[in-house]
């Protein structure tokens, strides 16, 4: 279960500029997966980084891998990726970035298995 920390939630979609501009979870940065090691910079080692591509399995999960070997011991993917957020039907799911903890736990749960 996630811990309350000082840690910051960085969520980044790691797509492609123009798959982002087509449609993207709202306040969620945008890193290219290519241009990932070129702007490192942008995180703390302390951060959560969440990495997120269209349906949540190899591009974010090869991007939080390539952050975890660069030092990044806290990252993770969203399943289901930005598809899976947006068809949620809560409004919470489009609103806020809360629901990112429930997935992410469950990527915790599945990454320690």
């Amino acid at each position: 279960m996630l811990q309350q920390t000082n840690a910051s939630v960085k969520m980044v979609d790691i797509r492609a500029i123009e798959e982002y501009e087509k449609q993207h979870i709202p306040r969620v940065m945008n890193i290219p997966a290519e241009h990932l090691n070129d702007n490192l910079i942008v995180f703390d080692r302390e951060d959560i980084i969440v990495c997120i591509c269209t349906h949540g399995k190899e591009r974010s999960q090869q991007a939080a891998e390539l952050l975890y070997h660069q030092g990044f011991k806290n990252t993770f993917y969203l399943l289901g990726g930005t598809a899976g957020w947006l068809n949620q039907e809560t409004p919470l799911a489009k609103a806020s970035t809360d629901i990112s903890l429930l997935h992410l736990e469950a990527a915790m749960n599945n990454r320690e298995n």
